[in-house]
């Protein structure tokens, strides 16, 4: 591909000979040409611009030697030649991926009070434009534009995926990128990078780019190709913002009681991996978040969720599949809590449930938690344990103790997944 870039200052394209596009230069797998304009002026002072016909502040770009630099340099039949100007179309990703595919472009850089119209009128292919705003010329748009389409080059990158999935590739903003080490100053990479697992890698990278497209450029998505679990998810983004609060679960094998009370880690139970997921789904709980220290043990976990994320069960079962894409399996509670605190902004507030509390304990009743819920907003994390109940530790460090579920006579042991679904409903069900 060649660009031309025709300019008063070609001094200021310094940047064009640095990083990715010296590289495709060096290739060449672009051939980018500087032109000074001043070049082409006849008399001998070299003069590029003239006084404003009909009068008024400022001078005017001439056309005369526009026209003879321009024609010096077309090689191409019908190059795209360019005119950077704030009255010029917005220039955008689909606008570098159309330029990207021409044999040539020429970029012509305006300055002082603009171009004689003629050049605009009969040379000029388009008129671009960077944003909603004046600069002193055309020069900073030019090394945007030719930029932005140098790097679409086939082998300007090195890696061609990487173009293809950055911000606006697909009509969205991408999703975040992190790189070793692991935790920096207290802060870490979120599990499911780290834990090797594609699909989920995918799926969380699918929902970070469509939640940042939804929070800071939500006229994107007006564009964008959007797949039926796109639009579940961004629908489902609406309904949890549209309240002052967050709500995540946990449930976890890890630390808590055996029936001799020893704190041990108990293995994975399927239902409880289903049915925890479906009633998250129902009461709209953003994540289910399953805390597994085995390594085995969240393999195991993870076929599973591949089956209905991307396997046979995503088309068998779409119901499924959407109730499943929420889990997060993780190695220990601090994951979980880290990550909600990067979806929110703020640490959790952490509900510890027990089938084991007494009455005599500092207990939160459901009526008044759902109202500590609605009035004080923010993120909340349900605990839910396996075995024998979450430890005794663990309860204490909770913010809340919610009320067991007591049934109608002395029998107190439902399974976690029937408890579950009985205090999301009374926390965020029917009134």
């Amino acid at each position: 591909m060649r660009i031309d870039i025709l300019t008063l200052f070609p001094e200021m394209f310094a940047p064009l000979n640095a990083s990715i596009v010296k590289r495709a230069r060096d290739k060449g797998i672009v051939e980018l040409n500087l032109i000074n304009i001043r070049d082409f002026a006849t008399d001998k002072h070299q003069t590029a611009d003239d006084r404003i016909y009909g009068g008024g502040a400022g001078m005017v770009m001439k056309p005369e030697p526009i026209f003879a630099a321009c024609r010096s340099v077309m090689t191409a039949d019908k190059p795209r030649i360019i005119i950077t100007s704030p009255q010029g179309r917005p220039f955008d990703q689909q606008l570098a991926q159309e330029l990207a595919g021409e044999e040539q472009i020429i970029i012509i850089c305006g300055h002082y009070e603009g171009i004689d119209e003629r050049v605009v009128e009969y040379l000029t292919t388009d008129m671009i434009s960077l944003g909603d705003f004046v600069l002193c010329g055309g020069e900073l748009a030019a090394m945007a534009i030719s930029e932005a389409v140098t790097r679409l080059q086939p082998g300007a990158l090195g890696d061609d995926a990487s173009s293809e999935e950055e911000s606006f590739a697909d009509g969205l903003l991408e999703y975040p990128q992190y790189t070793r080490p692991p935790e920096f100053e207290g802060h870490q990479v979120p599990q499911v990078l780290q834990n090797g697992n594609h699909q989920q890698i995918r799926l969380w990278r699918r929902q970070q780019s469509l939640q940042r497209t939804w929070c800071n450029r939500p006229d994107l998505l007006v564009k964008a190709t959007l797949t039926k679990e796109d639009k579940l998810y961004l629908e489902r983004l609406q309904q949890l913002h549209s309240k002052p609060y967050r709500i995540f679960v946990s449930l976890l094998h890890y630390p808590v009681y055996n029936k001799k009370h020893q704190t041990i880690n108990t293995s994975l139970t399927n239902l409880d991996l289903h049915d925890i997921a479906r009633a998250a789904q129902t009461y709209n709980v953003e994540k289910y978040f399953i805390v597994q220290p085995v390594e085995q043990q969240r393999q195991l976990m993870s076929t599973l969720l591949d089956h209905w994320d991307a396997g046979f069960g995503a088309v068998y079962n779409p119901d499924r599949h959407a109730a499943l894409a929420h889990v997060r399996i993780l190695p220990y509670l601090e994951d979980a809590i880290a990550e909600i605190e990067q979806l929110c902004g703020q640490k959790p507030r952490l509900i510890a449930t027990s089938a084991l509390a007494k009455e005599d304990d500092q207990l939160t009743g459901y009526r008044q938690m759902r109202q500590i819920i609605e009035q004080q907003g923010g993120a909340y994390l349900l605990l839910l344990g396996t075995g024998w109940g979450l430890t005794e530790e663990l309860r204490t460090a909770a913010d809340y103790r919610l009320r067991p579920v007591y049934g109608v006579g002395a029998y107190n042991h439902l399974s976690v997944r029937s408890a579950a679904s009985i205090m999301l409903d009374r926390l965020f069900g029917e009134r």
